[in-house]
């Protein structure tokens, strides 16, 4: 190591590839030859435009966000395909009072904002409208039997169906029964509407709420999980073929720590931007602009909050690369960093209630649990002020310990450490 190191003091321009891929000819400190009286980069920068550039030219990194990004889309495409064939529904008739009753079922779940597409197939029998059914051509069948009305179904009835030609036949029953009563179907159904009220108009609806907080819950986790093993790979990496050694001759372990975080943290932001934007414009395709309208008070929450967890977890992975010695041991040493994620994830989407108002200023749940709270309008403005602030200084907390580890075991490359006994090394 004398002759690396010398030959590092003697050649600043000549340093180890951060990445821990290859060797990158760039100065990390002093005046660049031939360019006198320019500042200097800061070495933390160039720290993370390698780590940037490493990841984007990273198979598994560009695979994944294309994944997720394919599962996004496919989520808008099949919420599409839904609403369409949802309120399709063929019905086969012989009789042309059967017809007159699909087409009054249509009108009525107009009335009520319900989007009911019928179309009537016509048989010559009963016969034929029961083997339409049976064979698969139809959803339904509608018969009068002895001056009843059938629906039919093959193996299960069409809920759409049932709720609307059964609505129909009920009210020309009704209007029937009110002319043998000497009345009218308006006098018989008289304060029988029911009024529908609102009491908090202001707030998202709770829907809108958990496919939200679902959303972003779960692209936290995953973002942390693929980028977090990334870096800790990376570091092990470095640590394994003992670049590291020749890295912090040119370049400080905190400054190459911090470039890590700032380079994974951005990158993740930038994932998560894209995201969101794909989001947003499957929400406009999709025409669920009032959707859109409910949860654009928390994305910004949302947004704020995931860069600060991520730089958390970032730094614990990163401190778990440095604890091991061998790629193997990076499985063992993130575990516990893995199931803090995890447990935020969970707990994120599946607490309501006082528990998501106390969980909403513990930090790293928070990430979720705050905006969620934003968003359903749970929260004053005070409240996710309050609970970024102690987010950001528990986060200082933990960079710090953080930090410490992974300056303390990052050199340590004959042997697997634990939190605790890096803890105990001296710097």
């Amino acid at each position: 190591m004398s002759t690396a190191t010398s030959t590092i003091e003697h050649r600043p321009e000549q340093t180890a590839s951060v990445g821990g891929a290859e060797a990158a000819s760039r100065p990390v400190a002093g005046d660049v030859p031939g360019h006198k009286g320019k500042k200097p980069t800061a070495p933390w920068r160039v720290v993370t435009a390698r780590e940037i550039t490493v990841k984007l030219t990273n198979r598994g990194f560009l695979l994944s966000t294309l994944v997720t990004l394919a599962l996004i889309v496919g989520a808008i495409g099949l919420q599409l395909y839904l609403a369409d064939s949802m309120g399709k529904i063929s019905v086969a008739v012989a009789d042309p009072a059967a017809g007159r009753l699909t087409a009054q079922a249509e009108q009525l779940a107009a009335g009520s904002d319900q989007e009911v597409d019928i179309t009537v197939r016509k048989e010559s029998s009963p016969e034929q409208v029961r083997e339409a059914v049976r064979s698969g051509k139809v959803e339904a069948g509608l018969l009068l039997d002895n001056g009843h009305w059938v629906l039919l179904g093959d193996t299960g009835h069409n809920d759409i169906a049932a709720t609307w030609i059964g609505a129909a036949v009920q009210q020309n029953a009704l209007a029937d029964n009110a002319h043998a009563a000497g009345t009218t179907l308006e006098a018989l159904s008289k304060d029988t509407a029911l009024d529908r009220l609102l009491l908090s108009p202001d707030k998202t609806p709770e829907g809108a709420v958990r496919m939200t907080t679902y959303f972003f819950g779960f692209l936290f986790y995953l973002a942390a999980v693929l980028l977090g093993a990334a870096l800790a790979t990376s570091v092990v990496e470095e640590k394994q073929n003992r670049i590291v050694e020749l890295i912090a001759s040119s370049v400080s372990l905190r400054s190459l720590l911090i470039g890590k975080i700032t380079g994974s943290t951005l990158l993740a932001l930038a994932q998560m931007t894209l995201f969101s934007l794909v989001g947003i414009a499957g929400l406009l395709f999709t025409g669920e602009k009032e959707i859109l309208a409910d949860i654009s008070s928390g994305l910004g929450w949302f947004l704020l909050f995931y860069v600060v967890g991520i730089a958390v977890l970032a730094c614990l992975f990163a401190a778990a690369g440095a604890l091991a010695t061998r790629s193997e041991d990076i499985q063992s040493t993130t575990t516990p960093v893995n199931a803090i994620t995890a447990l935020v994830f969970i707990v994120g989407i599946a607490v309501s209630g006082s528990t998501r108002e106390i969980l909403s200023f513990i930090p790293l749940t928070s990430t979720v649990t705050m905006p969620a709270r934003v968003l359903a309008g749970e929260a004053a403005w005070w409240e996710p002020v309050l609970a970024l602030g102690i987010s950001l200084a528990a986060a200082a907390a933990i960079v710090t310990v953080s930090a410490r580890v992974y300056r303390r075991a990052l050199l340590q490359t004959d042997r697997k450490l634990s939190f605790r006994q890096a803890l105990k090394l001296a710097d």
